[in-house]
């Protein structure tokens, strides 16, 4: 979604991501990374006793993977700068197929000339098509020369 430099960007831009599936391997190794291994997450048996009746994955795993599949380009996405109006509207479950769709809210360029607060609305729709996830996420975006910036892993 932050592709380009803010003054590229409009309101009303669009993006849509290819589809990942929630696997178990998948929850498991964010389970062990956060340390939230809640059995709702990692237990079947226990899963199965709860209204959900099977395996759901984190919350927290479903915003991250928004994040983790809309494109944010590091040449110019400088920092993300504030989350709101977070949902979950139904659970995901081990096996879904979740894609990003992601809308330009707003672009308010700051004072420094440089730089722009950029909201957009990300969502996260399953396989039959239903909405999963939703929030406003917000992104301090840099201008055309911060394509400058070196882009390399470490």
């Amino acid at each position: 979604m932050i592709t380009k430099s803010f003054e590229e960007i409009s309101v009303g831009d669009i993006a849509v991501t290819d589809p990942r599936v929630v696997t178990e391997d998948y929850v498991r190794s964010f389970a062990d990374l956060t340390w939230d291994r809640h059995p709702l997450h990692l237990d079947p048996d226990y899963a199965q006793q709860t209204r959900f009746g099977r395996q759901i994955a984190h919350g927290a795993l479903m915003l991250s993977t928004l994040l983790g599949l809309v494109e944010l380009d590091p040449r110019y996405l400088q920092c993300f700068y504030g989350l709101d109006q977070v949902r979950f509207h139904r659970p995901t479950y081990l096996g879904d197929s979740v894609h990003a769709v992601s809308e330009v809210l707003s672009v308010r360029p700051r004072s420094d000339g440089e730089t722009a607060i950029v909201t957009s609305k990300g969502s996260l729709v399953n396989q039959d098509g239903d909405l999963v996830f939703s929030g406003e996420f917000s992104f301090l975006v840099g201008e055309t020369h911060s394509l400058d910036l070196e882009v390399g892993a470490r």
